[in-house]
C-alpha cells in the first residue's frame, strides 16, 4: 500500500510539473491573405516608407567588410558602423546553393551564419532582401520541385523561438544578363518565374514578398520579363567593377535607371528599389552629387550597395571602411549625413500595421 501511494504521489507530481512547463505560443499571426501579417505590413510599409526616404543597405553588410567575416570574426563588426556609426537599414543576402543542400552560398557565406544574421537584423527591425539565382534544373520538373521544397524548408527556418518568421522580400531569378534563364525567351521566363511561385505557395511560404529584378545594361531597356504576377517591389542592379570605372556613365546610367523603372513601378503599385555601387569607388562625389540627388528628388524604397570583402590591397568595396583615403570617403559622409537617408536606427515600425 505504501509503495502504490509513493508511486500515485510522484504521478501527482509529475502530472503538476508538465501543467507548469509553459510550452512557448506562437505570435505569428496569419493575415487574409495567408501571408504572415508582418509580412502583408511590409508590403504596404516598404511603399509608404519610400514617401518618408531611403532605406540605405548593403549586401552582406553586417556578415562581410574590409579584412573581417563574421564566421570566422565573431565580433559584432559592420564596416558602416565602423564608419559612420550607422547599421544599414537594409540588408542582402543571396541563397543560391540551399537547393543543392549546400552548407555555403555561392559567395561562400555560411547559411547558419546568414540565418543568425536575418533573424538579428529582423528582430532589431531591419529590411531583409535575398536572391535566388537558381541553378538549371535542366528541364527536370522533379528537380525544379526539389530545388524550391529546399529554399521553401530553408524560409521556413527564419524564425525566432515564438515561431515569428522574419519577411523577406525575394529577389527571385534576378535578371543579370549571364545566368542560364536569362537565355529563356521572355514567356518561358515569365512562366518560369510563375511556376516557381506557385511551387512555393504549395510549400506554405507565408513570409516572402516578391521582387523582379534586373540588372541595368547601358543603351538597353528595363522591364521587358517583368512577370506581373503578385509582385510588390522592383529591383535594379547596376555595379561598376574597379576595372571599368567611368563615373560620367555611372551618372547618366543611375538617371537613365530612375527615369524608366520608377514610373513603371508606380504604375503597378511597386517599391522601387536601386543596387548599385562602384568598386573601390573611384571619387566620392558618386555618393553626394549622384545617388544623394536622386534620392532627394524621388521616392526610393532603400538603395543597397554592393559588399565589401577581401582585404584592403584587394580592393573589393562598393562603402567607404575605416582607414580608406578621405577622398573616398568625404562624399559618402555628406550623403549619409542627409535625413533622406535612413538607417536602422532610425527605422521605425517596418512590419506592423499603421
Amino acid at each position: 500500500m505504501r509503495i502504490k501511494y509513493i508511486i500515485l504521489m510522484f504521478a501527482a507530481l509529475l502530472a503538476f510539473s508538465s501543467c507548469g512547463e509553459k510550452k512557448k505560443k506562437s505570435y505569428d499571426e496569419i493575415a487574409m491573405s495567408g501571408l504572415t501579417t508582418r509580412t502583408e505590413n511590409l508590403k504596404t510599409n516598404i511603399k509608404a516608407y519610400a514617401n518618408k526616404g531611403t532605406l540605405i543597405g548593403q549586401m552582406y553588410g553586417t556578415l562581410t567588410g574590409i579584412g573581417w567575416n563574421r564566421w570566422q570574426c565573431d565580433s559584432d563588426r559592420c564596416d558602416l558602423k565602423t564608419l559612420c556609426g550607422y547599421r544599414p537599414a537594409a540588408n542582402g543576402y543571396e541563397l543560391a546553393g540551399i537547393e543543392n543542400g549546400k552548407s555555403q552560398n555561392i559567395d561562400g557565406v555560411p547559411f547558419k551564419v546568414i540565418r543568425e544574421d536575418v533573424l538579428k537584423h529582423f528582430r532589431k527591425g531591419g529590411l531583409l532582401i535575398m536572391n535566388w539565382t537558381m541553378p538549371d534544373y535542366n528541364g527536370n520538373n522533379d528537380m525544379l520541385e526539389e530545388y524550391t521544397k529546399q529554399v521553401a524548408k530553408y524560409l521556413d527556418t527564419l524564425q525566432d523561438g515564438y515561431g515569428i518568421k522574419a519577411p523577406v522580400v525575394l529577389n527571385l531569378l534576378p535578371v543579370d544578363g549571364k545566368t542560364w534563364y536569362c537565355k529563356l525567351s521572355k514567356d518561358d521566363y515569365i512562366s518560369l518565374y510563375k511556376k516557381i511561385q506557385d511551387l512555393l505557395d504549395d510549400e506554405n511560404v507565408t513570409n516572402v514578398v516578391y521582387s523582379y529584378s534586373e540588372t541595368y545594361q547601358p543603351g538597353k531597356n528595363l522591364m521587358d520579363r517583368y512577370p506581373d504576377n503578385k509582385i510588390d517591389v522592383i529591383n535594379v542592379t547596376y555595379l561598376q567593377s574597379k576595372n571599368a570605372i567611368d563615373l560620367p556613365l555611372y551618372q547618366k546610367s543611375i538617371k537613365e535607371i530612375v527615369k524608366q523603372a520608377l514610373p513603371f513601378a508606380q504604375d503597378h503599385n511597386n517599391a522601387f528599389g536601386l543596387t548599385t555601387g562602384v568598386e573601390s569607388i573611384g571619387d566620392s562625389s558618386i555618393f553626394s552629387e549622384t545617388l544623394l540627388t536622386v534620392l532627394k528628388q524621388h521616392h526610393i524604397a532603400y538603395l543597397m550597395f554592393g559588399r565589401n570583402q577581401g582585404e584592403p590591397i584587394e580592393e573589393h568595396y562598393y562603402t567607404p571602411y575605416p582607414g580608406v583615403s578621405n577622398k573616398k570617403t568625404h562624399g559618402f559622409m555628406e550623403m549619409i549625413n542627409d535625413e533622406v537617408c535612413v538607417f536602422l536606427e532610425k527605422l521605425n515600425g517596418l512590419y506592423l500595421e499603421h
